[in-house]
């Protein structure tokens, strides 16, 4: 590479296949983790923060090989296998809290019954050595870190592969990454990134979606808790508090478009405790585990908003990705209340296609649990002949994009309901409970400032995607007969 390569000291991995949302999975958890000293353990130096729009690569022609093994996702194992083991990735900038989270998520599974493999960060393993990055010069420090990206996803496919036998014989097991596999694209430029991407036959689009069933990204201390920020608890880290604040923002952009990646920031907690179980929080119900209120999650509420007068060919002053999305609703003829959809997801301009199922179980104790799985393409063509004749068909642009450490997802419906446009997002507020209201002022200091125009409905039905897919029924007549609703007769 030339002189534009920027160093860094620590990378993320992948395997390459597809796990999803589990299904047979306990309903409360109520299990009391003490929280763990913080240590980090990389340093890193980032290309500059550029603001513009992600343009995907297309996937290049398979290679033989080592390479393409690598590359291969996880999607052949059938559905009991699927639900039975679940891969996480924990990422995030320096003294985050990684290693703290990683200890305490491993603890809480272990006590209830799962299999639990932590992977280590692999760049503080191959960095203890002997490696020094001020000596190598730029060709040394590619060949360097596209061999680390390597093993990581070796060290990663070891342990997967030992989950997958493990859920095979009725098991219950849970990979723990330390960092995942596009971190190293947030330390680098662009161009040396699609390189090493084209030369291990891997595609971004599918190390970024397939890999990892939820992506916990923990903030930097460096924004938000500067007096915790320290570089004595890791010998490896050098990085001051600038730095590390670039490197977390590149981080988070890194993964934008995940379809369930979490931010746990500093400014909504009051103790690094509370953190970490934000952080387990989230894991759980990423993989429709119903957390217990009282300690994982609390105050934790999503939000959604209409929004007014917003065009996608509008300028954007931060960085997004944007996806043409299609929902398909199924008819559930058990009458159990269960809402069961499958969903497309495709990055415009791009060639990977990801498609899912998710089952939303009736609420309990006031709490509606989610769980998602991935498909492949066949069993996704042959679920949607099961479409509900009494809802349509979503069609949507769905723009991902991260405004002071949260996460956003700007869903633009073509059908129906064309033009509607819906912001969600999930927000934390310490001063309520989490079904009072939240006053205006709290929620417009947390939302884009360049989306002026927004209506909370986070509680109104008419909103819920279940509801507007009912206004146009994909046949009327037949809808009449079928439906559990009262349809208007123009429906």
């Amino acid at each position: 590479m030339g002189n534009s390569l920027t160093k860094r000291k620590a990378h993320a991995t992948a395997d390459k296949k597809s796990r999803a949302s589990s299904t047979n999975l306990p309903e409360t958890i109520n299990v009391a983790a003490e929280p763990v000293k913080s240590s980090c353990s990389f340093e890193l130096v980032p290309e500059p923060i550029t603001e513009e729009k992600f343009e995907p690569e297309a996937a290049p022609a398979l290679m033989s090989g080592e390479e393409t093994a690598l590359s291969v996702p996880h999607t052949d194992e059938d559905d009991k296998t699927a639900s039975l083991f679940k891969v996480i990735c924990l990422t995030g900038g320096p003294c985050g809290g990684k290693t703290s989270s990683l200890a305490i998520l491993g603890d809480l599974f272990q006590s209830l019954g799962w299999r639990v493999y932590r992977v280590p960060e692999t760049a503080s393993i191959l960095l203890s050595g002997g490696v020094v990055f001020s000596e190598l010069n730029d060709d040394m420090s590619y060949s360097f870190q596209k061999s680390l990206l390597r093993t990581m996803m070796t060290i990663q496919n070891t342990f997967i592969d030992l989950a997958r036998l493990s859920a095979k014989q009725g098991k219950k097991a849970i990979v723990i990454c330390d960092r995942g596999a596009m971190d190293p694209s947030a330390y680098m430029p662009r161009e040396g990134w699609l390189r090493m991407l084209k030369e291990m036959n891997l595609d971004e689009a599918q190390i970024r979606d397939h890999r990892y069933d939820c992506v916990i990204h923990l903030v930097t201390a460096a924004k938000g808790a500067e007096s915790f920020y320290t570089l004595g608890n890791n010998k490896e880290r050098s990085e001051g508090l600038d730095l590390a604040r670039n490197v977390d923002t590149l981080t988070m952009n890194a993964w934008l478009g995940h379809a369930s990646l979490q931010v746990i920031d500093n400014l909504s907690v009051t103790n690094f405790a509370q953190k970490c179980d934000r952080a387990v929080q989230a894991v759980l119900t990423r993989l429709g585990l119903v957390a217990d209120a009282e300690r994982y999650g609390k105050h934790v509420r999503k939000h959604k908003f209409v929004v007014k007068n917003f065009s996608l060919e509008a300028d954007f002053p931060v960085p997004y990705r944007d996806f043409d999305v299609e929902h398909v609703y199924l008819v559930n003829t058990a009458g159990d209340g269960m809402q069961i959809r499958i969903r497309r997801r495709q990055e415009v301009g791009g060639t990977e296609v990801h498609v899912s199922l998710t089952a939303r179980h009736p609420e309990v104790d006031g709490q509606r649990v989610e769980t998602r799985r991935n498909l492949r393409a066949r069993e996704y063509e042959a679920l949607r002949a099961q479409a509900d004749p009494s809802r349509a068909i979503i069609k949507k642009k769905r723009r991902c994009f991260l405004y002071q450490d949260r996460y956003f997802q700007l869903d633009v419906y073509e059908n129906p309901c064309t033009g509607l446009t819906l912001l969600e997002t999930y927000l934390d507020f310490d001063f309520h409970t989490p079904t009072s209201p939240v006053s205006s002022e709290a929620l417009n200091a947390r939302l884009p400032p360049w989306l002026p125009q927004l209506e909370e409905v986070t509680n109104d039905k008419k909103y819920s995607m279940f509801t507007l897919a009912e206004s146009e029924p994909l046949n009327k007549d037949l809808a009449k007969k079928l439906s559990r609703f009262d349809l208007h007769a123009d429906a």
